[in-house]
């Protein structure tokens, strides 16, 4: 571990502050769990929106980065679909923010459950939104873990006629799932990795180096095939 003091990185600095990320004894504090780490961008993200726009507005430039539109002489029209419940807002967030961008951002839901529509046209579906092929589909989600819920949103989409292009989510949990998806041609990108985030706690004191180990460890002991 580095004792460099890293860049200030206000959306870390904000998720801390307000409860999203908590490591070591704050999260058997706050939910009575015993893992070393938690990450829960649901609760306190919906009722602050200006943290909400702010972690939107990093994915939004992410994905600015990853099309390169500051050199790329042709971008596809694009597209964000939230993974149910939790990422649903922040999709519908990067759209909003996307509108007057060099980069605007069409928006599609994408439901828990098919609704069934027996004998309409649309029959059963898992989509809500504008099927157009032309768009690329960025699928947004919270952290990527096992992969297992990108898979299914994966495959619920293509039975309505849509292919995601890639996943974006806020952190990858760097527990392997990324594989799962790529080996089916879909790359997955990050705003952070784990492992960078708990470094960027502890160089900023928020944790010691014994809750940076424990919350690594627990991370890297559990890996998905």
């Amino acid at each position: 571990m580095s004792d460099t003091t890293p860049a200030k990185d206000p959306l870390l600095d904000a998720l801390w502050e307000k409860g999203l990320i908590l490591i070591g004894e704050r999260v058997q504090r706050e939910y009575a769990l015993r893992t070393p780490i938690f990450i829960d961008l649901r609760h306190k993200l919906y009722d602050d929106l200006e943290l909400l726009e702010q972690l939107a507005g990093a994915l939004h430039r992410e994905l600015c980065r990853i099309l390169d539109v500051s050199f790329s002489p042709f971008v596809p029209p694009q597209q964000v679909i939230g993974i149910p419940d939790t990422a649903t807002p922040i999709a519908l967030s990067l759209a909003l923010i996307a509108r007057k961008t060099v980069l605007p951002v069409s928006y599609g839901q994408l439901r828990k459950k098919p609704a069934t529509y027996p004998g309409g046209e649309s029959g059963t579906s898992s989509y809500m939104g504008t099927r157009d092929k032309t768009r690329e589909i960025t699928l947004i989600d919270d952290v990527m873990a096992s992969g297992r819920t990108k898979l299914r949103a994966i495959d619920e989409l293509k039975k309505d006629g849509l292919e995601v292009a890639r996943v974006l989510v806020v952190v990858d949990r760097e527990q392997g799932g990324d594989r799962a998806l790529e080996e089916r041609g879909c790359p997955v990108h990050s705003l952070y990795k784990i492992s960078e985030l708990i470094e960027y706690y502890r160089a900023t004191r928020r944790i010691d180096d014994t809750a940076a180990a424990a919350a690594l460890e627990h991370v890297r002991a559990k890996q998905f095939p």
